[in-house]
């Protein structure tokens, strides 16, 4: 993984902007790459355009609206109804902070309505909440049409759409804003962690502890509803549309090893199963995701090979859920749960000798990071300093879809062998029949 992609907070001014404003100070003129270069006054707000209104949509909108000055200017579903609600509580949320409702004008039903959005004169930036599936071409209208995008994670369900999102990126770098929803990387807690870490405090990181186990999630399908609907609501337990589990929801955590390592696995093993899910509604049983995976991956480092376990279950009523990652080295140990905070542990060097006390690197607190993520978005946009999070977030996307391959196959999958599936899935859905898009009525 390259240095660049890694960065999330500390954005460059593009080389094309900087050799202009170069050569401007060298005339004694003093041009600053501003919002206004762009398009953007310094003091105004962006329009913010939602691809995807269900959960996520409805909680990042309102993340926007609480931590940006932001207005909400524009909705699309494919379901009617969940853009009506989404307006409902996203314009209540925006009269409370004495902004303007989202307008009729703008709100977008179809699978194919995304297409209107983008085009939308009052949309400035696109959040995509869409499922993963859509991922990369709900992400290539955005930026094609000239919009800033902050793009949920997974950013594509296969090693295909991966490979194009990471195309997207290069094409247009330095143009347009493109964000991954990967907050761990903007926690005070998880920087503090991974900055000692990369400062060598724990020394060579040898071995790896990673976990997510949570709850079962709820179902969206109501009775009489069709299967083609109830499988597009219910798409967090579709293997094509989600990703499965692993690259849906355990994503967080394998980014947060690819962080620390500064690269990304050479190699995975594992297993999975269903061992409490049975049926979903709508979700043919060859689609159905699975509600565990057991797996070992191998990092190649400087000091050599390192393996990091992860494990993961999504189990019904079991009344637990806790995430987090350990990492051991030559010097000591770093530890970080979703209950924070993360912290360092030095080794005891010799025999008698004390052991350090142990460093408090900061609260997790992964609320307050998306805060803090959209913020940077929002202020880089206005400054005319445009953050590229494609590469970083497809190589992270793409070690997930590692573990699930090996894992599904049950044997050892390198990272070269996994670039050279072309893997796709296919949807086999008439999305047609839900309807294609057009615009909501209020009446």
């Amino acid at each position: 993984m390259k240095e660049k992609a890694n960065s999330t907070s500390d954005s460059s001014v593009s080389r094309r902007t900087f050799v202009k404003s170069s050569a401007a100070v060298g005339a004694g003129l003093l041009i600053v790459p501003s919002a206004t270069a762009f398009g953007y006054a310094a003091n105004s707000s962006l329009g913010l355009g939602i691809i995807g209104c269900g959960g996520r949509g409805n909680y990042d909108g309102g993340e926007f609206l609480n931590n940006t000055d932001v207005r909400v200017t524009a909705l699309m579903d494919v379901f009617e109804d969940r853009v009506l609600s989404t307006r409902a509580n996203l314009s209540k949320q925006s009269e409370a902070k004495g902004r303007p409702a989202v307008p009729e004008a703008n709100l977008f039903k179809g699978h194919k309505a995304y297409e209107k959005l983008v085009q939308s004169k009052d949309v400035d930036l696109v959040l995509v909440t869409s499922p993963p599936y859509f991922h990369p071409d709900h992400l290539e209208a955005a930026v094609s049409a000239g919009k800033h995008v902050y793009l949920e994670k997974p950013v594509a369900t296969d090693v295909t759409g991966c490979l194009k999102v990471k195309n997207i990126g290069k094409k247009y770098d330095g143009k347009v804003s493109m964000h991954v929803g990967l907050q761990k990387r903007y926690d005070v807690g998880y920087r503090g962690m991974v900055e000692r870490i990369h400062n060598g405090e724990i020394g060579d990181i040898v071995l790896g502890q990673t976990f997510y186990y949570t709850n079962d999630l709820g179902r969206q399908n109501k009775p009489g509803m069709s299967d083609l609907e109830a499988r597009i609501r219910n798409w967090v337990f579709d293997k094509a549309l989600s990703g499965d589990i692993l690259v849906e929801q355990n994503i967080h955590i394998l980014d947060v090893v690819n962080w620390a390592l500064k690269s990304h696995p050479i190699k995975a093993t594992g297993t999975t199963g269903r061992a409490l899910r049975k049926e979903v509604t709508g979700i043919p049983g060859d689609y159905l995701c699975n509600d565990h995976f057991i797996l070992t991956y191998t990092y190649q480092t400087s000091g050599g090979e390192v393996h990091i376990s992860f494990n993961s279950n999504q189990f019904k009523n079991r009344g637990y859920r806790q995430s987090g990652e350990r990492f051991f080295g030559t010097k000591g140990a770093s530890d970080s749960l979703q209950s924070g905070p993360a912290t360092i542990n030095y080794n005891q060097l010799e025999e008698g000798q004390k052991v350090a006390d142990k460093i408090d690197c900061g609260k997790v607190d992964l609320h307050a990071a998306v805060g803090t993520k959209m913020k940077a978005l929002v202020d880089g946009i206005k400054s005319g300093k445009f953050d590229n999070q494609c590469e970083m977030g497809a190589d992270t996307t793409l070690t997930v879809i590692l573990g699930r391959m090996a894992a599904y196959k049950g044997t050892e999958i390198s990272w070269d062998k996994m670039m050279k599936s072309n893997e796709k899935w296919d949807l086999k859905l008439n999305l047609d029949s839900l309807g294609a898009g057009g615009a909501v009525s209020m009446k």
